[in-house]
């Protein structure tokens, strides 16, 4: 550097500091800065900063628990675990402040004492039917299988969960728009050993009735669970999990006592109560409950249940007080899911001892069998199954039947699939079969 730039800079520097030397003293500045504003305005940032730094927090720990195992991810918005299922936010969070977003189907709403998740479902299918049958005739027929909205998540203290669900397509149906509502406690605080439901929900029995039809692997559940499970009902349930640390969910439990008359049946006219018992067992971490895996899984997992449930539905005539109508029954329920890489295998047996109010006694049975294959990673499954029912073991020609093989599509996971299945009915009350084509689009938004 020259003599003279170094003078130059000499100069800048003392102009500087005359400027900065005959300007007045901060404190003397009052008159146009009101300190107090300033400290309020300090309070705020760092309040502010505070916050930012527990969602911070929150999100590292959550990161961490994926990372180590600890934590399974919710599938936004379209996913039902277990009958247990309770928060899907990290316990440990710090309230944080209000933010509205959305992501893969579902809105999420924070607040500082309450986080809810909001998700729409929309099955849109075509049915074409055929028939072997000369005297019937071919049918095609549109219709919006379910339009479901939901709202889960907890309030005050994230032991206290609920969830909320309705469905539009039943507005016109003897079903009513009521699928879901109840609340739920944790009183272990986190560790899920004990939570406690109260509302109407889905009944702990049946593993492709507790799983939800989002993640279905055929376009609808099986006529087999339709004949076996009640599905919802309104009661009290007790679920809860336990094992060691590498396999918390070891063992899953649920028991629950309902008034046996289906969703949204408010009265009791036979004066007892449906009883539900489910008992799950998960050698190297449950398989969780959904059907389809467009996913894969790296690791193999395992989950064997058995369930059983009792209801006595019987009516007494109140001058003779001798059964007048009504059944009753118990079932016994065996179930399984393997998952390991491109493939899922899913089974369930059911048998059923039941008398009417007569004391006619019927045994009933049924299975379902299906599997999956991945053809192409998180786009192209195909699936394949088997599904039979005996109405009465005693009674002649009446099991019915049938096989499929489908076609899923995914666009983006459960939250945006295409399905196509084809099925072979078969009833040995009838020397026609019957066959069904399903197409079905699945929006969850």
């Amino acid at each position: 550097m020259g003599r003279r730039s170094r003078w130059i800079g000499v100069g800048w520097f003392l102009a500087a500091s005359a400027v900065a030397l005959s300007a007045p003293p901060l404190w003397a500045q009052s008159v146009d800065v009101n300190i107090e504003e300033l400290k309020r305005e300090l309070r705020q940032a760092q309040e502010v900063l505070k916050s930012q730094q527990a969602v911070i927090e929150a999100l590292q720990k959550r990161v961490a628990d994926l990372e180590a195992g600890q934590a399974r991810p919710a599938v936004p918005g379209s996913r039902e675990s277990a009958p247990m299922e309770a928060s899907a936010s990290s316990r440990d969070a710090a309230p944080a402040p209000f933010s509205v977003s959305w992501k893969d189907g579902r809105t999420t709403f924070r607040f500082a004492r309450a986080e809810f998740y909001l998700s729409n479902r929309l099955q849109y299918r075509w049915t074409g039917d055929a028939f072997d049958d000369p005297r019937l005739q071919d049918t095609g027929t549109f219709a919006v299988r379910r339009m479901k909205s939901q709202i889960i998540g907890w309030a005050y203290t994230k032991d206290l969960t609920f969830r909320i669900q309705v469905d539009w397509a039943n507005a016109n149906t003897s079903l009513g728009v009521l699928d879901d509502a109840w609340v739920q406690y944790d009183f272990t605080h986190g560790h899920r050993w004990f939570m406690l439901r109260a509302g109407q929900g889905k009944t702990p029995f049946g593993r492709q009735s507790i799983a939800q039809t989002a993640t279905d692997m055929f376009a609808d559940r099986s006529f087999v669970s339709t004949a076996f499970c009640t599905i919802r009902d309104v009661g009290l349930t007790a679920t809860g999990q336990f094992g060691p640390s590498s396999v918390k969910d070891l063992i899953e439990y649920s028991v629950g006592v309902y008034n046996g008359g289906g969703r949204s049946v408010y009265t009791n006219a036979d004066g007892t109560y449906q009883t539900d018992i489910r008992v799950m067992v998960s050698p190297w971490g449950s398989a969780g409950y959904d059907e389809a895996n467009p996913d894969g899984a790296p690791v193999p997992k395992l989950s064997l249940g058995f369930d059983v449930e009792h209801n006595d539905q019987r009516v007494r005539d109140p001058k003779t007080n001798a059964y007048k109508s009504g059944l009753e029954y118990s079932t016994a329920g065996y179930d399984l899911m393997f998952k390991y890489r491109w493939f899922t295998a899913y089974g369930e047996y059911f048998d059923r001892h039941s008398h009417d109010a007569k004391g006619a006694a019927a045994d009933s049975s049924g299975y379902n069998a299906q599997m999956a294959f991945l053809l192409i990673p998180r786009r192209l499954e195909l699936v394949l199954g088997r599904w039979g029912y005996d109405p009465n073991a005693d009674g002649p020609d009446d099991r019915q039947t049938q096989t499929g093989v489908g076609l899923n599509w995914y666009f983006n996971g459960f939250n945006n699939k295409l399905q196509a299945d084809y099925r072979r009915v078969e009833s040995e009350a009838s020397r026609y079969r019957s066959y069904e084509f399903r197409l079905q689009y699945q929006l969850v938004f």
